[in-house]
């Protein structure tokens, strides 16, 4: 009888070894076996070499259980480990099959140096008080922009820009791209389709005066980095917010042509690369112009409008916009009454937003900047349906003093919260 080896957390465990013939199902793996090796009395020659027969489904079905960062260091086991981890149906069913996530990143010396970005990622659990965050990776040089939505999580991938640079990270792999824009307001955008990753940048100023057209530059991704170039146009408008990709289309606000003229979202088609079209909209939904906050919504595209007609600082009733129709350009309206007040106050430190919901439906409101040093990271998480709102401690974030001394946190760290988000081991 052979005894089992320990292993480390995360990797496989052992299988017994049988001598039976290999079938197509089955792949032989070879393992050295040392004189002390502990296989009873038979021969114990050193370099001996044993057949570990695994059957192909249990070897995916272990890898998939896997984390990220230990599948990378695994792709450098063996050609078929690498071939399997990196096949598209692979890739497809690893991100299927992982849980959503939230991620939590904020950046330190806003107003100085050194810069550098933090993300970190943790479990979601319905109807607790507290969950924990650990850090998956910090990116140097980086500092998350003022406004509200920070970063858009993507299809596994974050997005985030600083001036004209525009950095995407996968936290799960650790892989970083950062490429030159040529305008701030650029938007991740994923094609299901294709399985193909682009972003799509203003050209045009919105300074320009009266232009006929506005031309767009659509950048596809992937191999490491940028694959092409190609430009668009459009009819004139005014931006407003951060595009958000839904189902295959990049949403983002605007005025037509010009600001304060006719309220709309565009709507931008990843795949075929072209705007789609403008989606006129009640002026109440832009109430809040460029702290518009949009989110997906039980798979549309929707609007968290705080109403702060009361105090100004702080609601504690908001109204969510849903686009039912975007041919039609049809939008149902629902109000929400909050139990407590929340701060939206124009200090940026005051300020609660929401950047989209849970798998369990639950609209999540963060702050936009971390609460002080080795102060406790809370965010909201406000049930529609059952009208009740519960404060949740996130664990990790910035709350010790030991983390700020470690990596020399200073003044004001922005903050920015994604409730759910899904692991994936795909590369750009």
């Amino acid at each position: 009888m052979m005894k089992r080896k320990e292993h480390e957390k995360g990797s496989l465990e052992a299988i017994p070894l049988k001598k039976k013939m290999v079938t197509h199902h089955q792949k032989q793996v070879f393992c050295d076996e040392s004189k002390d090796n502990g296989v009873g009395s038979g021969d114990k020659s050193p370099g001996k070499k044993l057949n570990v027969l695994l059957p192909c489904d249990m070897e995916v079905e272990t890898l998939s259980r896997l984390p990220g960062k230990s599948l990378m260091k695994f792709l450098c086991v063996s050609k078929n480990w690498y071939s399997l981890i990196r096949s598209q149906r692979f890739v497809a069913s690893y991100y299927a099959a992982k849980p959503s996530r939230f991620v939590a990143a904020f950046t330190n010396s806003v107003f100085g140096k050194p810069e550098r970005l933090f993300i970190m990622s943790g479990e979601e659990e319905e109807g607790t008080s507290s969950l924990v965050a650990n850090l998956d990776m910090t990116i140097p040089s980086v500092t998350l922009p003022h406004g509200s939505a920070k970063f858009s999580s993507v299809h596994g991938f974050l997005a985030c820009f600083d001036l004209s640079k525009f950095i995407i990270c996968n936290p799960s792999t650790g892989q970083v791209i950062t490429f030159h824009c040529k305008a701030t307001g650029t938007s991740l955008g994923y094609d299901p389709v294709d399985d193909q990753f682009k972003a799509l940048t203003q050209v045009t100023s919105i300074y320009a005066h009266n232009p006929s057209s506005m031309v767009h530059e659509v950048i596809t991704l992937g191999r490491g980095g940028v694959v092409s170039r190609t430009q668009v146009t459009s009819p004139p408008h005014h931006p407003l917010t951060m595009g958000r990709c839904i189902n295959g289309f990049i949403y983002y606000a605007a005025w037509a042509p010009i600001f304060g003229a006719t309220p709309v979202f565009v709507c931008f088609d990843v795949r075929h690369e072209r705007i789609l079209s403008f989606i006129t909209t009640p002026k109440d939904v832009l109430l809040r112009g460029a702290f518009t906050l949009l989110i997906e919504y039980k798979g549309k595209l929707a609007v968290v409008v705080p109403d702060c007609s009361k105090f100004g600082l702080s609601f504690n009733r908001f109204y969510l916009w849903i686009l039912e129709d975007a041919t039609k350009h049809e939008w149902s309206k629902q109000t929400f009454e909050l139990p407590l007040s929340l701060p939206f106050s124009p200090a940026a430190g005051e300020r609660l937003i929401s950047q989209g919901t849970n798998k369990a439906g639950d609209i999540v409101f963060s702050p936009t900047t971390l609460p002080g040093r080795a102060q406790p990271f809370y965010v909201f998480y406000f049930n529609p349906d059952t009208k009740n709102i519960r404060r949740v401690r996130i664990h990790g974030v910035a709350d010790t003093e030991e983390f700020w001394s470690r990596y020399g946190l200073t003044g004001i760290c922005r903050a920015s919260f994604s409730p759910q988000h899904a692991d994936s081991i795909a590369s750009l």
